[in-house]
């Protein structure tokens, strides 16, 4: 069995030994999925943290299924997928609500069609993330930022599994629980502040995030930071 070595790992990821399956492969992430169900991911880029990931200098040849170990003894703690501080400052309303007009894409149609039925975004739309469940995510940063209860939206965790894809309900999950992805927290802490041209830098990051996942993302942090009343 193969063992790997992380230099760097999130707060969230405690045990120091992990023996996990492989999931799903992509170019600069491995996502690994414990006895549990629980999603891990090891990444190559530090862009990329998200809940319960590690950095690591390479990866090797892997094969959907296999068993590895993953040792974290004595890794550092580089991210925290909790750390969400300020609220967006309300002079950046303009800026956010531009976001929306995503969801004016023929792709994100059924989107806007049940944008105030949060239990009904879940696993609708296209992308391997269905573009419904980004802006769940999004806009439950949002409630985040903003103090509202995520319970308001209904959604039960308990069913996730059935309604859409295993890294999306472990998306969803996370965020229900106030953890989240280090390019919406970076984005977070941009709002927070003063430079118009790192928010745009920021957001951007998230927009090249796959076809359509994170533009959905952008539309569900503008769509809930609207129905604040903050904003």
């Amino acid at each position: 069995m193969i063992h790997l070595y992380p230099f760097e790992r999130s707060f969230d990821w405690n045990e120091e030994i992990s023996s996990l399956t492989v999931r799903s492969i992509y170019d600069t992430v491995v996502n690994l999925k414990s006895d549990s169900g629980t999603r891990f991911s090891l990444l190559l880029k530090m862009e990329d943290y998200l809940p319960r990931s590690a950095l690591i200098e390479a990866l090797p040849a892997l094969e959907k299924g296999q068993e590895i170990v993953v040792d974290l003894k004595c890794v550092a703690e580089g991210f925290d997928p909790s750390c969400l501080l300020e609220s967006p400052k309300v002079k950046w309303k303009d800026l956010l609500l531009e976001w929306l007009e995503f969801l004016k894409r023929e792709e994100l149609a059924d989107l806007l069609d049940n944008i105030d039925k949060p239990e009904k975004m879940i696993g609708l739309g296209p992308g391997s993330t269905p573009a419904g469940d980004d802006f769940l995510v999004g806009l439950i940063m949002a409630f985040r930022l903003t103090g509202i209860d995520s319970n308001e939206l209904g959604i039960d965790r308990n069913t996730l599994g059935r309604k859409t894809e295993w890294f999306s309900s472990e998306m969803i999950r996370d965020a229900l629980d106030g953890k989240f992805w280090k390019r919406g927290i970076d984005l977070a802490r941009a709002l927070a502040g003063d430079d118009v041209a790192r928010i745009l830098e920021k957001a951007g990051k998230i927009v090249e995030w796959g076809h359509l996942s994170g533009k959905a993302w952008l539309a569900g942090l503008a769509y809930g930071l609207e129905q604040s009343g903050v904003y």
